[in-house]
Parts: C-alpha cells; sequence; structure tokens
C-alpha cells in the first residue's frame, strides 16, 4: 500500500525544505558566458585548478612536469602519463621528473651547461618537494577563492583579481 501526501502539504515541505538544501550548501556561481554580462561586478568565483603543480623553478629549462586530473575517480592524478592514487605520490613523481630532465641538461656538453651542475637539480629537487609539500591545493575538489584587490592603477576600468 503507498500512501502518497496530500498536494498542499507536498508543496508546503517542498517549500521548506528546498531554501535550506541551497542554503546549506555553497558553491560556486555557474553562469553560461552570454549571461555572464549580466552579473554584478563586484561577484568573485571560485575556480577548480588543472594543474596542482605550484613549483615555478626551471633549471636547465626544465619546468616540472603538471599534476592533472586523470579523470580517474581511483587514481584521479596524473603526470607525464602515469597516474597516482594521492597528491604526494604524483608530487613526488613531479619533481623526479624535472630533476632527471635537470640533470641531463647538466651533463650534456662535458658536465657544464652554462654552469649549470647535478648539484644545482639536487637543491632545485629539494626546493620543487618542499613547494609541494606546502601547496594549499592538493586536490581536484578544492575550489581556489579570489579576492579583489581593486582597480588597476594603469586601467582603472579594471580590477585586479588575485588568488587568495
Amino acid at each position: 500500500m503507498r500512501l502518497l501526501l496530500p498536494t498542499p502539504l507536498l508543496s508546503i515541505l517542498l517549500t521548506l525544505i528546498l531554501p535550506t538544501l541551497t542554503l546549506s550548501s555553497p558553491s560556486p556561481q555557474l553562469v553560461s558566458e552570454d549571461l555572464i554580462h549580466l552579473l554584478p561586478h563586484h561577484v568573485l568565483f571560485l575556480r577548480q585548478l588543472n594543474d596542482l603543480q605550484t613549483f615555478s623553478g626551471n633549471l636547465g629549462g626544465v619546468p616540472a612536469s603538471p599534476i592533472t586530473n586523470s579523470g580517474d575517480s581511483k587514481r584521479p592524478f596524473e603526470v607525464d602519463g602515469s597516474t597516482f592514487t594521492d597528491f604526494k605520490s604524483a608530487a613526488q613523481r613531479s619533481c623526479d621528473n624535472q630533476s632527471n630532465g635537470c640533470s641531463k641538461a647538466a651533463n650534456a656538453n662535458g658536465g657544464s651547461k652554462g654552469g649549470l651542475k647535478v648539484q644545482d637539480c639536487d637543491k632545485q629537487k629539494q626546493d620543487c618537494n618542499s613547494a609541494q609539500s606546502n601547496a594549499k591545493v592538493q586536490d581536484f575538489n578544492t575550489a581556489v577563492q579570489s579576492q579583489n584587490i581593486g582597480p588597476d592603477p594603469q586601467f582603472p576600468d579594471f580590477d585586479l583579481i588575485c588568488e587568495a
């Protein structure tokens, strides 16, 4: 035997429940490109990162490999085609790959490419690992909040938006 709620009672319940659900789970506003101009200018959005690699050093012209989303929920982190279950392992691989490329560059031309030494690459690897262990965002579910720091001094019609 199925018990159905009367329509007036059902509409009252929905009226009470839906606002609670929408207020209790804040999420970034999603607006299509053709409607974005209708939003007030003071609205800031959260955005998700596509690359979790935060280290910017690149001795020998070798940047750290990007840490991207593989699309596999069990192994979400991808570095140079290899997938990982956790951020720490992916970050380690990214820094290792950079260090290997840097060492190859240092060993090219008889071991000195513009004064670059393998020891410099080892130091950079430590810096890379440190940057990754201190990264604010270490997953693809955390959004990066932006902060409006005010008008651009050179272009006052535009505001400067920075990641907080």
